[in-house]
C-alpha cells in the first residue's frame, strides 16, 4: 500500500512541476552540465575556427579536449563541437559562455581550458594573429593570471611536437 502511495506522490509532483515549469533538482544539475560543456566546447571551436580555416586537426584536438575536461566519449565530444560550428549556435559575444565558466571552474580548470584553447590554436604547427589574440581575451575574461596565460601557451606548444 505505501508504494501506491508513494507512486501517486510521484506522479502529482512531476505533474505539478510540469504545470509550474519548475525543474527537479537533477533536470537543473543536467541543464547546467550540458550549458557548461557546450560553452567549453564553443570556445574550443571558435579558437579553431579564428584563422578562417577550420581544419580537422583543429576539431580533433577540439574533441579530445572535451574528452579530457569532462571524461567524455567520442561521439559525445564529437557532436558538442558539432553544434557549437553551427551558424546560429556561433557566439556573438563571448561573455555569456564565460560566465558560465567563470561559475563553474576553478582557478586550475580555467588555467587548463585555456592550454586546451592553445593546443586547438598550435594544431596546424603555426598560431595565427587571430588564434593568439581570441586565446588572450578569453583567459582575460576568466581572470587566468598572465604567467599561468604563459605556462599554458608554452605547454600547449611541447604537447604540439
Amino acid at each position: 500500500m505505501p508504494r501506491s502511495f508513494d507512486s501517486l506522490i510521484q506522479s502529482l509532483s512531476a505533474s505539478l512541476q510540469k504545470l509550474t515549469g519548475a525543474e527537479t533538482p537533477e533536470q537543473q544539475q543536467s541543464r547546467e552540465a550540458l550549458a557548461l560543456q557546450s560553452s567549453v566546447a564553443t570556445l574550443l571551436y571558435e579558437t579553431a575556427r579564428a584563422d578562417h580555416e577550420v581544419k580537422e586537426e583543429d576539431l580533433q584536438i577540439a574533441a579530445d579536449s572535451l574528452r579530457e575536461i569532462f571524461a567524455l566519449t567520442e561521439a559525445q565530444a564529437r557532436t558538442l563541437i558539432s553544434q557549437a560550428a553551427q551558424p546560429h549556435e556561433r557566439a556573438t559575444s563571448y561573455h555569456p559562455l564565460v560566465k558560465v565558466i567563470n561559475k563553474k571552474f576553478s582557478a586550475e580548470q580555467k588555467h587548463r581550458l585555456v592550454e586546451h584553447m592553445w593546443r586547438v590554436a598550435h594544431a596546424d604547427l603555426e598560431v595565427d594573429m587571430y588564434e593568439d589574440h581570441l586565446v588572450r581575451k578569453i583567459a582575460d575574461l576568466l581572470y587566468v593570471p598572465h604567467s599561468e596565460f604563459i605556462t599554458a601557451k608554452h605547454r600547449a606548444r611541447r604537447h604540439s611536437r
